[in-house]
């Protein structure tokens, strides 16, 4: 997913999830074809923080602006379960 353009990070807030306090950013990224690829990233806020953030991808194809505009219509539970859908296991890919 690199194109002409890197990828946009706009910071959406922060909230206390499982008693840690995460900064919320929305990730814009373009393809090749010119289609946008959104994400919400969970980044642990503080001293001990984690050096990788938490991606929950969502089902947006929305330039920056529009999709920091949709990430803030989302209520705090909905951040909330996209952060726990994040963190469960992946499959393995066959």
């Amino acid at each position: 997913m690199h194109g002409t353009y890197p990828a946009v990070e706009e910071r959406l807030g922060s909230l206390i999830i499982e008693g840690q306090r995460q900064e919320v950013w929305v990730r814009s990224t373009p393809d090749t074809d010119g289609t946008w690829h959104n994400a919400l990233l969970f980044r642990r806020d503080g001293k001990l923080s984690a050096p990788e953030a938490v991606v929950a991808g969502v089902d947006w194809h929305v330039p920056p602006g529009v999709a920091l505009q949709r990430a803030r219509e989302l209520e705090e539970r909905e951040q909330i379960q996209l952060f726990q859908r994040a963190q469960r296991p992946k499959p393995p890919l066959f």
